[in-house]
Order: C-alpha cells, then structure tokens, then sequence
C-alpha cells in the first residue's frame, strides 16, 4: 500500500549543499520537465543502499551510480543526503498521508496504518539511526519534514472539532503526539511487528475518548437551550388588535 519511498544525492560531499544557483528553481530554468522514471529510480536506489547497507554506508555518489544517472540530476531533486533520506521516509506527499471521509475514527485508523506500514520498512529505521547522529542543523531539517506529517494529522483533527466530532477547547497538536509516540515507541523498541489492526483501534479510542464531547454534557447543554427557548416563548406579550 502506498507509494515507494524518495530519495535525492549527490557527488560531492554528502551532506554539503550545492550553492551555486538554485538547485530547486533548476527545472523551470531548464525549461525541461523532469523525467518521472528517473525519480523512481533515485527512489529505489537510495532505499535498496539505505536497507542493503545502512545509512552511514550511502553515498549520493553510490545512489547516482545504481539508478544510471548522475548527482547533478539528484541535486536537482533534494541537497543533500539528509534531506533525501528524511524525505523518503517521512514522505508527506501522495494520497496516503491524509484520510478524510468525514469519520474521525476511520480516517485516524487508516493514517495510523500507512504510518506503520512505511516505519516498518528496514529502510526506515536505518534512516531514524542515521538522521540522530547527522549535525544538529542537518537534524533540524529532518525534524521540520517528518513534523509535517504531525502538522498534517492535527489539520484532520481540526476539521473534526468544526464539525463537532471532537470538543473546542482540545489541542490537536497534543493529540496528534500522542498517537505519533506510541507508533514510534513500538517501531524503536522493535515491536512494530506487533502492531496490528486491534492495536491501532485501541490507540484510537484511547487517544479520542478524552478528546469527544461528553455526552452528558450535550444533553444538558441541549435541555438548558430548549428550557431558555421556553422561557422566553412564555414570557413573551402578545397584542391582539
């Protein structure tokens, strides 16, 4: 399920970017579409390295050489190794990031299990061991791509407290946390196997059940309306000519 994961590199060092021009403003400078077939084959190059050899055995040279295509053209794509790695493990693009169908608990369900399907890729841990120990700045950058998904989440939640599924005053940053920590718990302390169907409904429901409307409390607030309707509908005059 899902799409493959993404990846960009380069010749030189791995990490340093390339600052002569901009590389992202390159395409449209070319007047050159990029080449679909070249982007999958950057992908599944840098995740076969990244799984066959870890991360700190990747080298955007090695990635350039197994797709048969050059840094440059990786360059074009992402600026360094970090930032192609992060990436293709924390994509945040494509239509297995974001479910809305209108059902809070259906949609969580679904996000939680395309999260643990991509963390559960060899490639993924090899990627969340490497991008710790990158330099602080390069971490930042990874920080920033995978927290778009968190970002994305909290978006969903959003919508569900406008449409009433979940209480005004709930922080839906807090709650997208909550369900990210236990998933990346699970995958770091190698139990992402365990992780199935029953697993993910029980986070959900743990994770919503302080986040709902108390019941109660919608009826009382219902009862209080209807009785201040009554009031009023009472205490108005009516002038008969």
């Amino acid at each position: 399920m899902g799409r493959p994961f993404c990846v960009q590199t380069t010749k030189r060092s791995d990490t340093v970017r390339i600052v002569m021009g901009d590389v992202k403003n390159d395409q449209s400078s070319a007047g050159r579409p990029r080449d679909p077939r070249l982007d999958a084959a950057i992908i599944d190059a840098t995740v076969e390295i990244l799984t066959e050899r870890g991360y700190n055995e990747l080298s955007l040279a090695a990635v350039a050489d197994q797709a048969e295509t050059t840094t440059a053209a990786i360059y074009r794509r992402y600026g360094s190794k970090s930032e192609l790695v992060a990436k293709a493990v924390f994509r945040t693009d494509g239509d297995d990031v974001v479910a809305d169908t209108g059902d809070v608990v259906a949609d969580l369900t679904t996000m939680i299990g395309w999260s643990v399907e991509k963390l559960q890729h060899p490639a993924a841990l090899a990627a969340i061991i490497g991008l710790l120990g990158e330099s602080k700045s390069e971490r930042k950058k990874s920080v920033a791509q995978s927290s778009s998904a968190s970002r994305l989440t909290a978006e969903r939640l959003e919508r569900a407290k406008a449409t009433g599924e979940l209480r005004a005053d709930v922080d839906t940053s807090v709650l997208a946390s909550l369900i990210d920590g236990p998933v990346l718990h699970a995958v770091l302390g190698g139990m992402a196997q365990q992780i199935d169907e029953e697993w993910i409904a029980q986070l959900v429901n743990v994770v919503l059940n302080g986040a709902r409307p108390d019941p109660a409390a919608v009826k009382s607030s219902g009862r209080h309306a209807k009785s201040q309707t009554h009031a009023k509908t009472k205490n108005r005059k009516v002038t008969v000519k």
